[in-house]
Formats: C-alpha cells, structure tokens, sequence
C-alpha cells in the first residue's frame, strides 16, 4: 500500500533544506536576476521557497485551502518587490520554474509511494495556489508603484539599474519595459559606467537619445544609443564605455567595467571592453574568457593581417621601431606604417605602455 499523504510530506520536509536549495539552484540557473542577489536577499529567497514548500504539502495533505492571512503575506510580499525593484514578471517566473522542478523531485524521488491521483492532486493544489498567491502578488505589486510609475525619471532610473544589475527575466522583458516608458532604445546599444557618480550629468550631454542613467552604489551609469567618443576623450572622466551590448551580456560587462576602473592605472581615464576583458582576464575572475578578451582586442587584424601580427609579437621583445625593423628584416618606416595601421584598427596606439600592455596580453590569450 502506499504511504498515506502526511507520511510522504514528513518525509520531503524531512529533508527539505536540501530541496530549498535545489530549487533555488535552478532559479538561478534559469533567471539572470535571480543570479545577482546579494546573501541577504538569497536567504529571503530561500525561506519564501521552504514556505511555499511546506504550505502546499500541508494543503495537499489535509486537503484544505490557502486563508486570507496567506494572500495578505503575498500582498506583503509584493509591495516589498516592488520598492526594492525587483521585476513582477521575474518573480511569477521563479514561481513557475521552482514549480515545475518541484512535481519532477516528488515524482522522481517519492513517486513509488504515492499514486496517480496523489500526484495529480498536489500538481493542482501547488496550482491553484500559484494562481491565488499570483494574484496577491499582483495586487501588493501593483499598489506600491503606482506611486513610482508616475515619475517617468524614476522609472527610467530604475529601469537603467534593473538593466545592468540583471534585474529582468529576459531581453524580452527589459524590452516590453522600453515600449512601456516609450524609450526607442536599440537592440545594441552602449553603457557609460562612471567611477563618479556626480560625472554622470559631464556624460549626459555627449549621449544620443534616447538616455537612462542611475547611480548605483557611488557608480555612475548611463545607457544611451550611442555617445560622443572623441568628445569624451576630452573630458577629465574616468569611465568605461561599453560599446555594442545587448540587455542579457549587460551584468556581466557592468561587473567587468567596475572592476577595471577599480584596477587599472590611475593616470588613464577612459576605458572600454577590451581593457575591461583583458583585466578580467589577468585578474583571474572567475567570468574571464581568454578567447573573448583576444577577439575584443584584436578582432580587425585577426585575420588576414598577419604582418601587423607579426610586427606587434616583433614589438613585445623590441624597444623601438628600428629594432623591430631589425628582427624582422624591413625598413624601419615600414614598422612605423604597421604600427599605424594597428593603431587605426584596433584604437590602441602600441606607442603607449597601457594599450601595448592591452595588446600584448590579448595576443598571449590568442595563441
């Protein structure tokens, strides 16, 4: 005979720590904003997981129903959301992921002990509490920022910090957020992240529209289309400007540009992706990517140029252009036209210790 319902949830909550953070593993392998929580939030993660747990087996097992104190602790809970910023549409998700693991633990794990409609039954009582906790969610959410979504600047801001703390289920929710603020923002776009905060208001005007910028943490962000390079250039500015990204690689070039303003040397001002990948790289942080710092770098003279290689590997073991000349066997202006040439195509002049120290360390993680 199978075991009777109330032994089979003593026996999952027997053990349920381990299935907490089984399901908690799994929202964060499948949310990108579930990911950058700090060990506080986690923790609250991890005990509204072991509630949920709990509550839907005691409901299963008695065969009662969720009470208004359960829906108000979710009209709590959505409130709370929505002042700390984190999305609606990503915590409904984590809800239906931690769901879907959940039945496939049960059934994998206890299914000998329970039959067909044992587990029919919880799958529609796990449901039906989903649906009723969505709800109360929605209603707390919903309250909280109705205040907050009047002030399209806030809501701009916020978006700004939701974007490069990976705050969004997915790109298609960081772009139906766009729609709804009216941003035209492109797909590919371009983040500034400044060691300043106060720097923020130097960048603004040098920003396309449409521009999103925040302050997170004395760092300054700003998220525009495109900006005025050679105008920033000219500025006394310490940042980095992330060319070229998309919403889902946005944390992981936030985290690596932080890090590169933190690191690099004091007398340059202005970075980009590759300084941040090469630094990453050298660091030995656990996101770096030899090949991904060597494309950055080097992508224009990757291929097909491989006496501009050949004259930057000369240049590593040289000290000028005559000797480089030397090794290789060429004129000097020769050297000189190379070393040109790789300065326009790759925006780093080898002349200059940083992007020769750049380069070189590119080269190293391409070979």
């Amino acid at each position: 005979m199978p075991d009777s319902r109330d032994q089979v949830r003593r026996r999952i909550t027997g053990d349920v720590s381990a299935l907490v953070d089984l399901l908690l593993g799994v929202i964060q392998a499948e949310i990108p904003g579930y990911q950058v929580l700090d060990a506080v939030q986690l923790d609250e993660v991890r005990a509204q997981i072991r509630w949920n747990v709990d509550r839907v087996l005691g409901l299963w097992a008695t065969g009662t129903a969720l009470t208004e104190a359960d829906t108000q602790r979710f009209r709590g809970v959505g409130a709370v959301r929505a002042r700390d910023g984190r999305p609606l549409a990503v915590i409904l998700r984590s809800y239906r992921v931690a769901a879907r693991e959940f039945m496939g633990h049960v059934a994998d794990h206890y299914g000998d002990a329970l039959t067909a409609k044992d587990m029919a039954d919880l799958a529609q009582v796990w449901l039906a509490a989903d649906d009723k906790l969505a709800d109360a969610l929605h209603e707390g959410y919903q309250a909280a920022e109705t205040s907050i979504s009047t002030d399209r600047d806030r809501a701009l801001s916020r978006l700004a910090g939701d974007l490069v703390l990976g705050r969004h289920a997915h790109e298609g929710a960081f772009v139906a957020r766009l729609r709804e603020l009216g941003v035209h923002l492109p797909r590919r776009f371009t983040v500034v992240v400044l060691q300043s905060a106060a720097s923020v208001e130097t960048v603004l005007p040098l920003a396309s529209e449409p521009v999103m910028h925040t302050v997170i943490d004395g760092t300054g962000v700003v998220v525009t289309g495109q900006v005025d390079l050679p105008a920033l250039h000219r500025r006394s500015t310490r940042c980095c400007v992330l060319t070229d990204i998309g919403a889902n690689e946005a944390p992981r070039w936030y985290r690596l540009a932080k890090a590169c303003l933190e690191r690099a040397p004091a007398d340059r001002l202005v970075f980009d992706r590759g300084d941040a990948e090469v630094l990453a790289l050298v660091a030995g942080r656990a996101d770096a990517d030899p090949g991904r710092a060597a494309s950055t770098v080097l992508a224009e003279i990757a291929s097909g140029h491989e006496h501009l290689l050949e004259t930057l590997d000369a240049l590593f073991v040289a000290g000028n252009a005559e000797e480089v000349a030397a090794l290789l066997g060429v004129h000097p202006q020769t050297v000189r036209y190379r070393l040109r040439r790789i300065t326009a195509m790759t925006g780093r002049d080898p002349r200059l210790p940083w992007d020769l120290f750049v380069l070189q360390c590119a080269r190293l993680a391409q070979r």
